[in-house]
Formats: C-alpha cells, sequence, structure tokens
C-alpha cells in the first residue's frame, strides 16, 4: 500500500485526499476465472484477502470501474416464455438517476406509452431461484410504479399495454 501511494504522488493532478487506486492482479484475475465459487473463496482466504460474497467473481475489475463512474447495471429479458427466451440485456445507467417510467422509455417509446408498473428484483436475490416465476411465489419480486428509481443489480420486468 506505501509503493502504491508512492506512485500516486508522483501522479501530477492525484489528490491523495481524493482520488482513489485500485490494484488489480491480472494473473489473480485470470486464475479465478477458472475457479468455482466455492473454490475461489478458499484460494482468496489461503491468500488472506478480505471479500464481500457479492463481488466474490472473475469480473471484479469492470465491478470496480463500474463502481468508480458511479454507473448501475440493470439487466432486462425479452418479455416472452421462458422456453423462447434466450438473451437478457444489460444496461448501463447513471447510478440513481433514471425512473422506471423513463427506463421504460430507453427501451422503446411504445412500452413508455403503455407502462402500467415495473417488476423489480435483486439479481443477487433472483439467482437463488430456479425461474422467475419461482423468485416471485416466494415474494422478492415487488411491484413498483413509475417514479421508482432503477437501483444498481435491479432486474427489472415492465408490464405495458
Amino acid at each position: 500500500l506505501e509503493q502504491i501511494t508512492g506512485y500516486m504522488r508522483q501522479i501530477q493532478y492525484c489528490d491523495l485526499g481524493k482520488d482513489q487506486c485500485v490494484l488489480v492482479s491480472a494473473k489473480l484475475e485470470s486464475e479465478l476465472a477458472e475457479l468455482s465459487l466455492v473454490e475461489r473463496g478458499e484460494y482468496l482466504r489461503d491468500l488472506g484477502v478480505e471479500f464481500d460474497d457479492i463481488e466474490l467473481c472473475h469480473c471484479t475489475l469492470p465491478l470496480l470501474i463500474k463502481d468508480q463512474l458511479g454507473l448501475s447495471l440493470v439487466y432486462t429479458g425479452p418479455g416472452v416464455p421462458a422456453e423462447r427466451t434466450q438473451t437478457t440485456k444489460m444496461h448501463v445507467l447513471r447510478s440513481n438517476e433514471i425512473s422506471a417510467l423513463d427506463f421504460a422509455g430507453k427501451l422503446h417509446k411504445e412500452i413508455r406509452d403503455g407502462f402500467m408498473f415495473a417488476e423489480v428484483t435483486n439479481c443477487f436475490d433472483l439467482v437463488q431461484f430456479e425461474s422467475y416465476g419461482e423468485a416471485k411465489d416466494a415474494g422478492i419480486v415487488r411491484m413498483e410504479g413509475k417514479e421508482y428509481v432503477i437501483r444498481d443489480g435491479d432486474v427489472v420486468f415492465i408490464k405495458w399495454k
């Protein structure tokens, strides 16, 4: 850490009181990508690394960049039966700056015009279930109105007419 601070002091416009530095090992990221979630945790513990289970993945760098830039990831699906669904889109938005209605408008004008409500859940909660329907039955999917502000990691299913 002292060595990193020394490097930061050499940067002409770096303010140690405000600026942040993230040290990422490409070799470690590559090794983590090859391991299961449990193996990753054991490997990092063996290295003495403290971590948050939510951020324990091989995509640490993109997550750090997203956080540094104040962006949110919002996931949407095509709204067709599960047997026909093959893709989920990810939209990168400025954190806490867009309502469900405005988000609907980014997808399509007709969706915005016909907006009724949004079904919302967190992606980390959703992956605990086999299907969206199972998550909905468990009560982790909630209905939100036009003014709901989309949050980082939200899975949003917009109901429109």
